[in-house]
């Protein structure tokens, strides 16, 4: 049988003494560079922070566009060509409209090469099929066919999706806004 070692008496722990801990590292750094450097950091993140709440602000049309273009593909089957075409050209008309009012006016090619232009859209509305779109707008008796509507629907997503504002807001504010 084994014999459970004895244990130390009180005379040997008698010369033994307490160990002292280090104080706790900080983590607020201790040298003035990193300091800067966090400060700076910090500052970078706020204005970036705030650009992007301006730009998700600023695209809000952008946003109601796309919802509107959604419900109008919804509904393409259910209301009359005529009726969803003209619906697609007003959004198209509102949210060019808030980019460039001057364009409120047209109703031409004109407006289609502006929308062409500003995504740079390779084959895009100013196209045979953009042209008859914009027929069947003012005479009731052109129809559109199902793809040449899928066509321009497609059009316009893209087009709210990748057009050009130069409104735009920077990271940087200009002096001239209020």
């Amino acid at each position: 049988m084994m014999t459970q070692p004895a244990p130390p008496s009180s005379q040997i722990l008698k010369d033994l003494t307490e160990i002292v801990l280090p104080d706790p590292v900080g983590w607020w750094p201790q040298t003035l560079g990193w300091q800067i450097l966090g400060i700076l950091a910090l500052a970078f993140l706020l204005l970036w922070a705030v650009y992007r709440y301006r730009l998700y602000r600023f695209n809000r049309y952008r946003r109601e566009a796309l919802q509107a273009i959604a419900a109008i593909a919804q509904s393409r089957g259910q209301s009359a060509s005529q009726s969803v075409m003209s619906d697609l050209f007003l959004v198209l008309k509102v949210a060019a409209a808030h980019v460039q009012p001057a364009l409120a006016s047209h109703l031409d090619r004109q407006f289609l090469r502006y929308l062409d232009t500003s995504a740079s859209l390779a084959e895009g509305f100013d196209s045979p099929a953009g042209q008859y779109w914009l027929d069947s707008l003012v005479q009731p008796d052109f129809t559109l066919s199902d793809s040449q509507m899928q066509q321009l629907l497609t059009l316009a997503n893209r087009w709210v999706k990748h057009h050009s504002n130069p409104n735009q807001p920077g990271l940087v504010w200009r002096r001239d806004e209020h």
